[in-house]
């Protein structure tokens, strides 16, 4: 692929580079997790129905949400928010760096759709220029020599294809989960997995790993951020308990008290709930051939992966907002 500039963006990169798309992965069993099939850029107008604009100024206060995407990040009450100041001061103590976060999840969270334009400047903001700032400041702290090689576009070790959280687990107190926590330090965690467990996990499995995962990263006083999953649409039965572990999900942030990304809320409204063709990734927006999931324009955001990078950087923004990160 090859990193583009519009109007609006801001580039990271320092020299243009030639981007690509990863190899396809060795699926773990289960659904397949080859990448997404790509959609292309509608030529139809786009209706408020199915790709909402956004207003150019905005907090993330307690306002009422102007767009399905902001809807899927509501305003957190007190008891979350005290419950992240409480984790994030003792993990500062603990030594876990506030501007570094970690990607935990499956094929979903693995793909360079997720977050890595962001991580490397290839972005269109368009009305959310607001974020712009939030970008800046969980991009500023390199891994390496490459100064691209940041949150965002950090490949995870806790993040592959064809997982279930039974994957994520596997190996104790060396399992992958706590391999990548202990490796970057993050002051915070995404998390989203589940689609492949809906194909091949019973729900109170699931229930039960989610669980433990949520433990071990709160003994490591990093605090999450829950994502729901998409409509997983392979078939009847793993589309019924997709649901089902949705509900999870959500039970589980609200009993917890974590952050909430509602993803499959913000996804519900798009053309095939965000879908590419194999009904299990989401879309993501191509533009005169070269897949640009960093662009949230009217258009791009009809497709699932620019919608879920726009929703993890309005939580984003609420955290930073929260915490007074600087």
């Amino acid at each position: 692929m090859r990193p583009f500039t519009p109007t609006l963006c801001f580039v990271l990169a320092l020299a243009a580079c030639q981007r690509s798309q990863p190899s396809t992965p060795v699926s773990a069993s289960g659904p397949s997790v080859a990448p997404p099939a790509q959609t292309a850029a509608p030529t139809a107008p786009t209706t408020p129905e199915t790709a909402p604009s956004a207003p150019a100024t905005g907090s993330p206060g307690g306002a009422p949400a102007a767009t399905p995407f902001e809807a899927a990040v509501r305003p957190w009450d007190a008891a979350t928010v005290d419950q992240l100041r409480r984790v994030f001061a003792a993990g500062a103590a603990a030594g876990q760096r506030a501007d570094v976060f970690a990607k935990l999840g499956d094929s979903i969270t693995e793909s360079a759709s997720f977050a890595s334009d962001l991580g490397h400047g290839w972005m269109e903001l368009a009305s959310w220029s607001r974020l712009e700032p939030v970008v800046r400041y969980f991009s500023r702290r390199a891994f390496s020599n490459d100064r691209e090689d940041n949150s965002f576009s950090r490949g995870s070790m806790s993040a592959t294809a064809g997982w279930t959280t039974q994957h994520m687990l596997e190996g104790g107190d060396n399992c992958p989960l706590e391999r990548e926590l202990a490796a970057i330090r993050p002051a915070f965690a995404v998390l989203m997995i589940g689609t492949n467990d809906a194909d091949q996990l019973e729900v109170a499995d699931y229930t039960r790993n989610l669980g433990e995962i949520l433990d071990r990263i709160a003994r490591r006083n990093v605090a999450v951020l829950l994502s729901t999953i998409p409509e997983q649409r392979s078939n009847p039965r793993a589309l019924e308990r997709g649901h089902q572990i949705n509900d999870v999900i959500r039970r589980a942030a609200a009993a917890r008290h974590l952050p909430l990304i509602d993803y499959n809320l913000a996804m519900a409204s798009l053309p095939n709930a965000g879908l590419s063709d194999d009904n299990i990734h989401p879309s993501v927006f191509v533009d005169q051939g070269d897949s640009k999931a960093g662009v949230f324009t009217a258009a791009a955001l009809r497709n699932g992966y620019n919608v879920r990078n726009l929703t993890f950087l309005l939580a984003l923004e609420r955290l930073v907002a929260a915490l007074s990160l600087r």
